[in-house]
């Protein structure tokens, strides 16, 4: 007859054996289990993103144009007629062919910043979003995004509809009033990465020393060639009337425009250069009713004037009429007689502005001149 002491051991012998045993068979259990979500869901396919030797592309476009995005190796036909359904799905979200870039003509003087948006955004939205956010900004912006079915870039706003997935937005790194700054940039960058987390979007920002770098070259080209060019008339006896200034500016088709100026304007009525007042008064057509003045000027705005050594010469010979209908002479700023061989010089110098200007692929009169010149 056992004792009640080994009756308790025996009872905490049992408790013990039942106790490992239990450990063992749930250690048994998870494995088994963990085996079999292995099995599951192993692939033996090749991840885009982490095997570069298994990389696929999208084939061109009809017409031989390739789809934007990173180049890549496309596997033959027959290596593809064992792919499963999963890896034909997985093949057609792969990144685009090549990086789209703006024209030329759309960046030349800007830095254009990409902007990736993979689960898209509404064009219109992204647009009003930035217009809030970067509205102190003082540069030039323009905004495009990416169509894809024409493989092209369109200039979106605010009524823009539908949804893209590649935008690109450009500011401007110069005009007259210098270089864009550190600040200014600085400040560009950060309120446009503000925008793009409100979409879920990514831009790809370039370099901040290139862009201040190109910002000073564009700066200090631009003021190689921005020279504006006068000629005065000015009264040989009498002041000239507003009357008959009117009459003459207008019968050589010049328009008075809300800066109490005229404005002589090519066919496509674009500004050629302008006539003002040598003294402070402002032309209007009820000053010019009672307006004596002593002098005139015309000045040619050469960098954004189409074809400025001809319109230097109609700006010439109408100073010469003006002269000849006033009682009044040509000089220059100096107030020394304007002569032949004075207006020769300027031609001269025209011509060499106007060659150095197209050297950079920037002519006179054209949309970029006008931006930079501005």
């Amino acid at each position: 007859m056992m004792s009640g002491n080994e009756l308790q051991y025996g009872l905490i012998g049992l408790s013990v054996i039942a106790i490992l045993a239990l450990v063992i068979y749930n250690l048994w259990q998870e494995r088994r289990a963990r085996k079999t979500a292995e099995q599951a869901f192993r692939s033996t396919h090749h991840d885009v993103l982490l095997d570069g030797d298994a990389e696929a592309v999208i084939p061109p476009a009809p017409g031989g144009r390739m789809e934007p995005g990173l180049q890549r190796d496309i596997p033959s036909a027959a290596s593809r007629g064992s792919d499963t359904p999963a890896m034909a799905a997985r093949a057609s979200v792969l990144p685009r062919q090549q990086e789209p870039s703006l024209p030329w003509e759309l960046q030349a003087i800007d830095c254009a910043v990409s902007i990736e948006a993979p689960a898209g955004v509404s064009a219109s939205a992204l647009y009003t979003a930035q217009q809030e956010a970067l509205s102190g900004n003082q540069r030039n912006l323009a905004w495009f995004g990416w169509n894809d079915n024409d493989n092209e870039w369109f200039e979106i706003d605010a009524r823009t509809p539908g949804s893209i997935n590649r935008a690109c937005v450009t500011l401007q790194l110069a005009d007259r009033r210098g270089a864009l700054t550190e600040k200014e940039l600085d400040r560009f960058n950060e309120r446009l990465a503000r925008v793009c987390d409100q979409f879920l979007a990514v831009p790809r920002l370039p370099a901040k020393a290139d862009t201040l770098a190109r910002a000073h070259e564009i700066d200090q080209f631009s003021s190689e060639v921005d020279i504006q060019i006068a000629v005065n008339v000015v009264s040989a006896a009498a002041p000239f009337a507003g009357t008959k200034i009117r009459g003459l500016a207008e019968a050589a088709g010049l328009q008075l425009g809300n800066d109490g100026c005229y404005h002589a304007l090519d066919d496509a009525g674009l500004g050629q250069f302008v006539l003002a007042n040598q003294e402070n008064t402002l032309f209007s057509v009820e000053q010019l009713k009672h307006l004596q003045t002593p002098g005139l000027t015309l000045v040619l705005d050469v960098p954004r004037a189409l074809n400025p050594a001809s319109t230097f010469e109609r700006m010439v010979r109408l100073a010469q009429h003006l002269a000849d209908s006033l009682g009044g002479v040509l000089v220059d700023d100096n107030r020394n007689p304007l002569t032949e061989r004075s207006i020769q010089l300027i031609r001269s110098q025209i011509g060499q502005f106007e060659l150095q200007m197209e050297r950079q692929s920037m002519p006179a009169g054209s949309l970029i001149a006008l931006r930079l010149f501005s």
